[in-house]
């Protein structure tokens, strides 16, 4: 009976003794037996006791039960260690840092940022002092970042100090261009009376500014594209191979240097002096009908208004912009934004109000219709742009209006594209300016009639003020780009009611001063309420991702 009991006894034991042993090994609770006489002799008597059971002996017995007790308490200390994590068999003080930097989880929770950068920097360079990243580090980790590019382009700081750059280089550069209109048209020495002429003469001045431009920007390619301002380097190729360089197979002539000039390489696009397709004409033309009009009218009835009236008469371009934007462009303007630019329109119309000064209906006139193309010009130039773009974007790729990253702050189709709009923007106001001029009779009248056309003075005023139709004509485009044509079309108001004190050297009424308080207040509204609206649609765009 007794044997028996043993035999059973036994016989668990060698099947259950293995499975355990192993799970405990697996679970790091066991270490192996490091005296290799003990797992010998152990290991002859397992074979003893699988060969003759019968004659299993009192001490096979006892020692069973040994391990038995040993193997209950290994299950304590495995209970334990459920609680407890497991001690690795390596230790980990004694390895050397990696010479990589780790990889973060993804769990890693956001407060662990700062501890995290601090862990990357000692971990790329461990043989470094633990003030790395401080002094120069800091300045040198910044270019080698991407420099003033990724602060301005991936960061929302960045992205707002950028838009503000903006904002105050195009309300400036617009300030410098009418003050210098006013100059040559009714302040100055020398007037000029002939806004149709003045405006032929200064797009032509814009035209060779933004060639000369393009060509510097392309010899400042290196140090633009070091400091994070690669994408304002224009193309230097045309966008498809046209066979039309002055070089190769065509001999020398008349007709291939008119064929490099139209088709080659370099000019304001990288198409070419004169880069001319027949099928961007026909999506540029409608911008350049609303920009040649709004210009000409814009200055008709500047040169024959006071500054008062003339802004007076223009009062409807920020409700004309709200009403296009939202028909045109299905524009959702919340409430907050709606009564700040309305607020700022009124208070300007307060500041510039005169009852005591004579008028031309046809200055009045003018400005009353051009208050209607100058809301419309951003509208038309933004989706011009869009449209040029998506020609030049390969099927598959999507553009989006707000960069999340410096990498995406702009790409070779869209700086194509910003460049085409500007070349084929001027070079058709041109031609439809051109018979314009030419039918009206100004010139012959001006060669005949104006003494001062071989004073270099007078030139050199022309020239300032072609130089601030440039900066006007491409800074339009870059702010309408990163904000929208509604808040291009308000940044005038600020503008208008800044102007309206600063010609008249701050000599104003009480009633001017107050106006031009409120429309600066109203402003501040108008840029908090903007930006909240640009913040929200930044978040709606990351979740869509």
């Amino acid at each position: 009976m007794n044997s028996s009991r043993a035999f059973t006894r036994t016989t668990q034991n060698s099947f259950r003794k293995p499975l355990d042993f192993l799970g405990n090994l697996s679970r790091g609770s066991v270490q192996l037996p490091q005296d290799r006489k003990w797992r010998d002799s152990h290991t002859a008597r397992r074979k003893n006791s699988a060969s003759s059971l019968d004659d299993t002996d009192h001490s096979d017995v006892e020692l069973y039960a040994q391990m038995e007790g040993s193997r209950r308490g290994h299950s304590a200390q495995n209970s334990q260690s459920e609680l407890q994590p497991a001690v690795p068999l390596i230790d980990i003080g004694s390895r050397s840092n990696s010479p990589y930097p780790r990889i973060r989880s993804a769990a890693q929770s956001e407060d662990e940022d700062d501890e995290y950068e601090y862990e990357l920097a000692s971990s790329i360079r461990p043989l470094v002092s633990s003030d790395v990243g401080r002094g120069s580090h800091v300045f040198r980790g910044f270019w080698r970042q991407g420099g003033p590019g990724a602060f301005f382009f991936g960061t929302w700081q960045g992205w707002q100090a950028w838009v503000a750059l903006l904002v105050f280089w195009a309300g400036g550069c617009s300030f410098g261009l009418l003050l210098m209109n006013r100059f040559i048209m009714l302040t100055g020495v020398y007037k000029f009376p002939f806004p149709l002429t003045q405006t032929y003469i200064q797009l032509i001045i814009t035209h060779v500014l933004l060639i000369l431009v393009s060509s510097l920007l392309r010899l400042a390619s290196r140090p633009l594209q070091f400091i994070g301002f690669g994408a304002a380097v224009p193309p230097s190729q045309p966008a498809a191979p046209q066979g039309g360089a002055y070089r190769g197979s065509r001999k020398p002539g008349l007709s291939a240097f008119a064929h490099w000039l139209s088709n080659g390489s370099g000019g304001i696009a990288g198409g070419g002096l004169f880069e001319f397709d027949w099928q961007i004409v026909k999506q540029v033309l409608p911008l350049a009908v609303i920009f040649v009009v709004k210009v000409l009218l814009s200055n008709f009835s500047f040169a024959y208004a006071p500054l008062p009236i003339y802004q007076l008469a223009r009062i409807g371009i920020t409700p004309l912009a709200i009403i296009l934007s939202c028909i045109l462009q299905k524009d959702n303007v919340n409430g907050s934004t709606l009564s700040s630019a309305l607020v700022a329109t009124l208070n300007l119309f307060f500041a510039s109000f005169r009852s005591n000064v004579r008028v031309t209906w046809e200055s009045v006139v003018a400005g009353i219709f051009s208050s209607l193309f100058v809301a419309l010009y951003p509208i038309q130039l933004l989706r011009t742009y869009r449209t040029i773009a998506a020609g030049l974007v390969p099927q598959g790729d999507v553009l989006t209006g707000y960069p999340s990253s410096a990498e995406e702050a702009g790409n070779k189709e869209e700086t194509r594209a910003f460049y085409r709009t500007l070349h084929y923007t001027s070079l058709v106001s041109l031609m439809l300016l051109t018979p314009i001029v030419i039918i009206s009779g100004e010139v012959p009248h001006v060669y005949h009639n104006i003494p001062f056309l071989d004073v270099p003075f007078f030139w050199a005023m022309m020239l300032f003020g072609g130089m601030g139709s440039w900066a006007v004509f491409s800074s339009t485009l870059l702010l309408v780009k990163a904000t929208s044509p509604l808040t291009m079309t308000f940044v005038a108001v600020p503008r208008s009611a800044f102007q309206l004190v600063a010609i008249n050297l701050f000599k104003v009424p009480a009633q001017t001063w107050v106006g031009v308080m409120l429309c600066w207040i109203s402003s501040l509204w108008f840029l908090v309420a903007r930006r909240d609206e640009g913040r929200s649609r930044d978040r709606l765009r990351l979740e869509g991702r």
